[in-house]
């Protein structure tokens, strides 16, 4: 049940990153700097949502932010093609794929003549499931707080059909060894790169409390292009559950921004009281509402109507009430 979770939540903030490419128009000009790494320069003003994009912006949006399961490049996004956003949308598996490297380390191993020693230094490599690449680890764990800290070195380490290169610097605290659960860990990372996209930003995940929580900061550049999209505070909660003998994530979207360079940012957020449902095995949500909001208090609403269709509904005007409706669709149709 957890692997399924952390696939969910991981999945989840990865393709964020792959925001609506298309479908919107623009607002005013802008530009916010990052640290070391990629830098957004693009406009930071809300994005018009009108009739012609609400369904793009929507499924853009819903796609960018909660399903997937394969690596796409920003490049390949493009709608003046027949694909459709949720379709194309298949997230990013750089998050997962660093979830299972925390996993793959192995925090029982001492270094050799630290018996005595409250830190150990535990290193690594790893070969990926295709005999093509490596990961290797360095890792310094405190027997006596059970916190830790080091970095992860990809080469050409492929995991489920991406290819990633980079490095990435993790710490963090253990709440139990056996079986193995975190407290919290943050992963920060600069210029990883996996598939078509290189990612700049750090990722933060609360395990403490029955519902996971993650904020997640990053820039996402697209090699082809060479365009960088920026994701914002966004924050997130998964919160597992079991009816009869299936398992199924709750997913809150709290908060958080999304910037295209050309069309500027939309904010997304779940409804309380109506949160993604999703089920183990399943592709798609079976309930839940999402909220993306842009310039003027303009809002599209998508709202999963079971796990094969979904209605999208357009405030345009920014005043109460939704004027438009798509009508029942299938979910690979937006």
């Amino acid at each position: 049940m957890k692997k399924f979770k952390y696939l969910i939540l991981h999945v989840t903030i990865a393709a964020s990153l792959l925001f609506y490419i298309g479908g919107c128009s623009s607002g005013g000009g802008g530009g916010s700097d990052g640290d070391d790494g990629l830098t957004y320069s693009g406009l930071t003003t809300p994005a018009e949502i009108n009739e012609q994009n609400a369904e793009d912006m929507s499924g853009g949006a819903f796609g960018a932010g909660l399903i997937g399961d394969g690596m796409m490049g920003f490049s390949s996004l493009d709608r003046s093609s027949d694909d459709h956003l949720v379709g194309e949308f298949r997230a990013a598996k750089v998050p997962q794929i660093l979830s299972d490297s925390l996993y793959l380390m192995d925090f029982t191993a001492p270094s050799a003549g630290a018996a005595q020693a409250a830190l150990d230094t535990i290193e690594e490599t790893v070969d990926d499931d295709c005999g093509s690449g490596t990961m290797t680890y360095s890792m310094r764990l405190d027997d006596l707080t059970n916190n830790f800290s080091g970095s992860f070195t990809f080469s050409n380490y492929c995991n489920g059909g991406t290819t990633m290169n980079g490095r990435v610097r993790f710490e963090g605290s253990i709440k139990n060894m056996e079986p193995l659960e975190f407290d919290d860990v943050l992963l920060s990372f600069e210029t990883l790169s996996g598939g078509d996209l290189t990612l700049d930003g750090d990722i933060e995940i609360d395990f403490k409390d029955a519902a996971d929580e993650v904020v997640f900061n990053a820039y996402g550049q697209d090699p082809g292009s060479g365009k960088v999209y920026w994701i914002e505070n966004y924050n997130l909660t998964f919160e597992e559950g079991t009816e009869g003998n299936e398992n199924f994530v709750r997913i809150r979207i709290l908060s958080g921004k999304f910037y295209h360079p050309d069309h500027g940012y939309v904010t997304l957020s779940t409804l309380e009281a109506d949160p993604f449902v999703m089920y183990e095995g399943d592709e798609f949500p079976i309930s839940g509402t999402l909220i993306v909001t842009g310039a003027n208090n303009a809002k599209a609403r998508i709202v999963a109507e079971d796990a094969v269709s979904c209605s999208v509904d357009g405030d345009f005007d920014g005043f109460e009430g939704y004027e438009w409706e798509s009508g029942i669709m299938y979910w690979d149709e937006i």
